[in-house]
């Protein structure tokens, strides 16, 4: 049994990790899994009332949370995870879970992947569609080849996100808000090899405000068998979707994934060549929490590893990297030399 203690309590720490924390201790199924003891370290977090919290303004302020009985969750922003690590890994926490994505450049993943080896830190990365229902399903279909070999994905993940972008300008671009999640997927079905052909990032237009780079994002990978991922995500739609397709020579299965956190089902469709439905399955899932309860079973040595590990996410980082290389957003020298260095090509196709 593991405690919990969560560095940054905004919207992922307080809004995300802290309600399914709470959800699961009292779930019946997982009894002995999670202490109910939660703390959070946030120095501008101690003014919140929240029961059965402890605050602390920053790590050497920490009681009563032992490294070897305590699961760290970083809920800062991307450019905030290494340093945060930093500092956890040297009052001796070595089990974390780093709010998605891992890391911003391939700067701060470099940074990360040294202090896990400094440390001998165990890193695992939100990635809630992995512990989905439905793709447990979708993976079983292209496992079982039983419609051929799967040539295409498409992923698409569309929100209204107008009042948050106004107020919070925390993310550069949509490819750092729900691409994450996406480039995840489709890194997991199609393999975690794969070059970025196309990407490109619009504008948001909300009342005569424009904001750069946060309107739509867009992804197209090859991966290395040759199958093709794109990825795509409105942040000012008016309709929130998250879907997924994938073809086959002469089948479509077409999955949907719950939408919000009082949204616990998903569906998925199978269509034949002439786009007949022949097959319907409603599901419930609930991928957080999943997660969240494997995460924590591999931490107390119940379960094998995750997929979503550093590794994994090193691969997802660099491929969000790469995206935004083609779409020309801005890079300091430094950067462009580790990328130039990683044999990725500096070109501009920003749209919008």
């Amino acid at each position: 049994m593991k405690k919990s203690l969560i560095f940054g309590f905004g919207r992922a720490g307080r809004g995300l990790h802290l309600h399914c924390l709470r959800k699961l201790h009292t779930d019946q199924r997982h009894t002995g899994l999670f202490d109910t003891k939660v703390g959070v370290v946030d120095p501008y977090a101690s003014h919140i009332h929240e029961p059965s919290l402890a605050f602390f303004r920053n790590v050497k302020d920490v009681a009563g949370f032992a490294p070897e009985d305590t699961v760290v969750h970083i809920c800062t922003s991307p450019e905030l995870h290494a340093e945060t690590l930093r500092q956890a890994a040297e009052y001796g926490y070595k089990n974390f879970m780093v709010e998605k994505p891992l890391a911003s450049t391939l700067a701060e993943l470099e940074l990360i992947q040294q202090l896990e080896r400094q440390y001998g830190l165990d890193v695992l990365v939100v990635a809630n569609w992995l512990s989905s229902s439905l793709t447990a399903q979708i993976r079983d279909i292209v496992r079982s080849n039983r419609y051929g070999s799967l040539t295409l994905i498409v992923a698409e993940q569309d929100k209204a996100r107008l009042t948050r972008t106004l107020s919070n300008m925390s993310h550069d671009s949509a490819l750092d808000v729900e691409i994450p999640h996406l480039a995840a997927l489709a890194l997991s079905l199609g393999g975690a090899q794969a070059d970025v052909v196309q990407a490109s990032v619009t504008d948001m237009h909300v009342e005569g405000a424009v904001i750069p780079n946060l309107g739509t994002a867009h992804i197209s990978l090859l991966h290395a068998g040759g199958l093709t991922s794109r990825l795509n995500s409105n942040l000012a739609s008016p309709i929130r979707k998250r879907t997924i397709r994938l073809y086959f020579a002469n089948h479509q299965v077409v999955g949907y994934f719950p939408c919000a956190q009082d949204d616990s089902y998903s569906w998925l469709q199978i269509y034949d060549k002439d786009g007949v439905l022949i097959e319907q399955q409603v599901m419930y899932d609930d991928p957080l929490s999943a997660m969240f309860v494997e995460y924590y079973r591999y931490f107390d040595g119940l379960c094998a590893k995750p997929e979503s590990d550093l590794a994994f996410n090193a691969r997802v980082v660099a491929t969000l990297c790469e995206a935004k290389m083609k779409c020309g957003l801005m890079l300091s020298k430094a950067e462009q030399e580790l990328y130039a260095g990683a044999g990725v090509h500096y070109e501009t196709v920003k749209t919008g």
